[in-house]
């Protein structure tokens, strides 16, 4: 079993029977106490977030000291705690799983990942809020449970594209607020005139995978 929330931004949350993380924490809905990692994708405000950081501490994690905190340089350069660098290829072991790096490609970011994690078999693709999907990202051959993609209007046929070369099981759109969530609405729409399976997740909604 893999509990997935959609915490608002691009803020993910997954609770297996063993791991417990959160991608890009800029959440706008709180997680779940328990939190053990925490992955971060690029370095904009709206992806990671130094208050956001100590609430974690203070509130969803047993101990700050066993926290464990990923992302790519340009993080590590940027924010000064600590964080262990990852880079495209990186794998991390989970208690029941793993996590992939994938080099990423998002607007205005020096540097970019994505992230593929695996937990009790389940897999969940994270691609921040890229449009431009590298061809690491486009030859993934594993089976994706969920993708979670932007929506911004402009990318549909993007997203399309990418979405039909990898053909993930589910594709959740993100990165939004609560006031933006008809753009996600309407690329799920868009989504399903092409046959893919697409639900709407609104902030602080879950599922079951």
């Amino acid at each position: 079993m893999l509990i997935c929330r959609f915490l608002g931004n691009a803020c993910i949350e997954l609770i297996g029977e063993k791991d417990h993380i959160v991608i890009d924490p800029v959440f706008l809905s709180p997680p779940r106490e328990g939190i053990g990692r925490v992955f971060i994708t690029h370095e904009h405000s709206d992806h990671i977030n130094i208050d956001k950081f100590n609430e974690i501490c203070e509130k969803y994690t047993e101990k700050p000291e066993w926290l464990a905190i990923y992302g790519p340089k340009i993080v590590c350069d940027n924010f000064h705690f600590n964080i262990l660098e990852v880079e495209p290829k990186t794998k991390v072991n989970l208690k029941d799983g793993i996590v992939e790096v994938f080099e990423n490609e998002c607007w205005k970011s020096e540097e970019c990942v994505a992230y593929l994690i695996e937990i009790g078999g389940k897999r969940i693709l994270h691609t921040a809020d890229s449009a431009k999907f590298s061809n690491q990202l486009r030859g993934i051959k594993t089976e994706i449970d969920c993708c979670f993609v932007a929506c911004f209007e402009s990318n549909f046929k993007d997203y399309l594209e990418f979405l039909k070369i990898i053909s993930p099981k589910l594709v959740i759109p993100y990165h939004f607020t609560g006031e933006k969530d008809e753009s996600a609405k309407k690329l799920v729409d868009f989504l399903r005139g092409y046959n893919i399976n697409s639900k709407f997740l609104s902030i602080g909604e879950e599922f079951e995978i």
